[in-house]
């Protein structure tokens, strides 16, 4: 077992554990950035220590950037890609507005 991590509800005994390849012993792993736990053995795989006893919804960590890679990964590029489509839907109509509103003028001096 490369990694492994012990999770107690009372928050006492959280800890999380690597092996050390050269000494072939567990060390401790240092959180990053406060409290962020990276998985060397899951690449992309981390989470906050304290996200774990506060429990984020779904909705939370997809917007996340700690959670990103590797909860729900595709739902915000679709959501991106839907907001994009959407931005380019209203410039569309905008355009075409303004087009209208020159034909209008076009035609009325035309008479």
């Amino acid at each position: 077992i490369k990694e492994y991590y012990i999770l107690d509800a009372q928050r006492e005994r959280t800890q999380f554990f690597r092996l050390n390849k050269t000494r072939r012993i567990y060390k401790a792993i240092k959180p990053q950035k406060g409290d962020i736990i990276k998985s060397k053995v899951l690449p992309g795989f981390q989470f906050r220590i304290s996200d774990l006893f506060e429990k984020p919804s779904i909705e939370e960590m997809v917007e996340n950037k700690v959670y990103q890679q590797f909860v729900m990964p595709n739902y915000l590029r679709e959501k991106q890609a839907h907001q994009a489509e959407k931005q380019a839907r209203i410039l569309a109509e905008q355009r075409a507005k303004q087009l209208a509103e020159q034909l209008r003028i076009f035609e009325m001096k035309q008479v």
